[in-house]
């Protein structure tokens, strides 16, 4: 596949502080690029300067195969962006908003008008103003205003931030349908890795600007690494029947209130079968991906993990 977005040793310092370290990455056509890490971590700062809202201290940004230094508006109109919050007016319709935005583009027809909001899935709203809206619909608006141009490439950061679950299930079911359906290569950026993963083909990590993991969803999601974690009524009597039990090498460690295990997902409903069967009363079975509990480790900081790659 092309390489959409391909990014070598990119610095940002504030005075001092240094926001983006040393960070490379590239998004492949056709990928949905989950951008992931805590608030803070240097992902709005990458994705300013991907769209030329700031200027990088260091490094290169090539888009399309182009440089984006030197090849800015030609890049910039084929790339579609909702950073945080949309700006949209309130007190006009859906319809009137996205036709003002499209007015920058003499090819938008009143049925791409339309077909715009169709997809974002406002379509029915199309005439009520946007002072109606929650916050969900506000932000597919948006993204209708970022797609009007038919972009190559769309930019999201924290498109879920601040959303309802029925919100944040709408955007990732758009997200879903832009790239299935409509082709397009998307930057998804999010400190929630349980929503990236729902999403994402391809995930980046970063933590204080710097890289920390980079790969496929389907080799970092690895459904053969879930990390269990149980909660007993008594941790040293559960701990003694499974170590004396199958499940033995399974073990990882004993924490304060918790018994965590690895094991393949597919394993869960026997581990629980047996559990019952030795007697441990059980107050919890929490799964989840070594990759989240690696994420968690390096990111609220008790460790120091060098950057790497896959």
């Amino acid at each position: 596949m092309p390489e959409i977005i391909k990014v070598q040793g990119l610095v940002k310092k504030f005075n001092d502080f240094i926001a983006v370290n040393n960070l490379s990455f590239t998004v492949d056509q056709g990928d949905v690029y989950g951008f992931l890490g805590q608030n803070g971590a240097g992902k709005s700062t990458t994705i300013r300067m991907l769209l030329t809202l700031i200027a990088p201290t260091e490094g290169c940004i090539e888009l399309f195969g182009m440089n984006l230094k030197t090849h800015r508006n030609e890049i910039l109109q084929q790339i579609g962006a909702v950073i945080e919050k949309p700006d949209v007016y309130k007190y006009l319709s859906a319809y009137d908003n996205l036709k003002l935005f499209a007015r920058l583009n003499e090819k938008v027809t009143h049925q791409k008008v339309m077909d715009q909001l169709e997809v974002v899935g406002l379509a029915s709203r199309a005439k009520d103003k946007v002072k109606t809206f929650s916050q969900g619909m506000k932000q597919r608006l948006g993204i209708a205003i970022a797609l009007i141009h038919d972009p190559q490439l769309i930019i999201l950061d924290e498109p879920t931030n601040g959303l309802d679950p029925q919100g944040i299930a709408d955007i990732r079911n758009l997200i879903l349908h832009l790239s299935k359906e409509q082709k397009k290569t998307l930057v998804v950026s999010s400190h929630l890795l349980s929503e990236i993963e729902q999403v994402a083909t391809k995930v980046l990590i970063i933590d204080k600007g710097q890289k920390i993991i980079e790969g496929l969803s389907t080799e970092l999601f690895d459904p053969s690494q879930t990390i269990v974690e149980l909660q007993t009524t008594n941790n040293s009597f559960a701990l003694q029947q499974i170590a004396n039990s199958t499940w033995s090498g399974n073990l990882q460690q004993q924490r304060d209130i918790a018994i965590v295990l690895k094991l393949d997902k597919q394993q869960i409903p026997q581990l629980h079968k047996d559990l019952v069967s030795m007697g441990v009363g059980l107050l919890s079975l929490q799964p989840r991906h070594s990759l989240e509990d690696y994420f968690l480790q390096v990111t609220s900081g008790n460790q120091h993990v060098d950057a790497f790659t896959n």
